[in-house]
């Protein structure tokens, strides 16, 4: 039997810092502070739109389109809203700004940019249902026109001298050593 060894070099860059967070842009049939809220459903027209041209929306700082600060991910309608996946350009002034912000828990809201294409309205409520929405933008906020719509988690890196590292990064360098001493 023929053992064959390859070696290839390692280096591990990067702890986890990629900028990656997680929330509800908006939840459903919470009323916002414009006395609106968003019913199941409202998001999935829209949502194949931008699967079929294969991009996302835009992600604004405070809905300012001369502000973007990273990429959407992914976007689902699931039972509770319109949950997102971001990732901020830690390599810009504004992402990483903005990163800093979210970890901190300074700016922890999400809102939506939108067009109506079905609504019903309830006047004695005061109240109208989204119910077809054409969604163009999703930015973080500081306060939220729909209080429920957070960001949820923030991807956090390792610390580098931290237990959690060494426990991942030791034995890859103990395999890369024992594999440049056999061969």
């Amino acid at each position: 039997m023929t053992v064959r060894h390859f070696t290839t070099p390692l280096e591990i860059k990067n702890y986890g810092a990629d900028g990656l967070f997680y929330g509800y842009a908006s939840v459903f049939n919470k009323i916002d502070s414009h006395d609106e809220a968003v019913a199941p459903g409202a998001f999935r027209r829209t949502l194949a739109n931008w699967r079929a041209e294969a991009r996302m929306p835009a992600m604004l700082w405070m809905h300012d389109a001369t502000l973007p600060v990273g990429v959407w991910l992914g976007l689902t309608e699931d039972k509770e809203g319109l949950a997102v996946e971001g990732r901020l350009a830690l390599r810009t002034q504004r992402g990483s700004e903005a990163y800093e912000l979210l970890k901190m828990g300074a700016v922890t809201g999400l809102s939506i940019g939108y067009r109506v294409a079905a609504a019903r309205a309830d006047a004695r409520r005061k109240l109208r249902t989204l119910l077809d929405i054409d969604l163009f933008e999703i930015s973080l906020v500081t306060f939220p026109a729909n209080d429920a719509a957070r960001v949820t988690r923030v991807k956090t890196p390792l610390p580098v001298s931290g237990n959690a590292t060494r426990a991942i990064v030791a034995p890859l360098y103990r395999a890369a050593e024992a594999l440049r001493t056999h061969i």
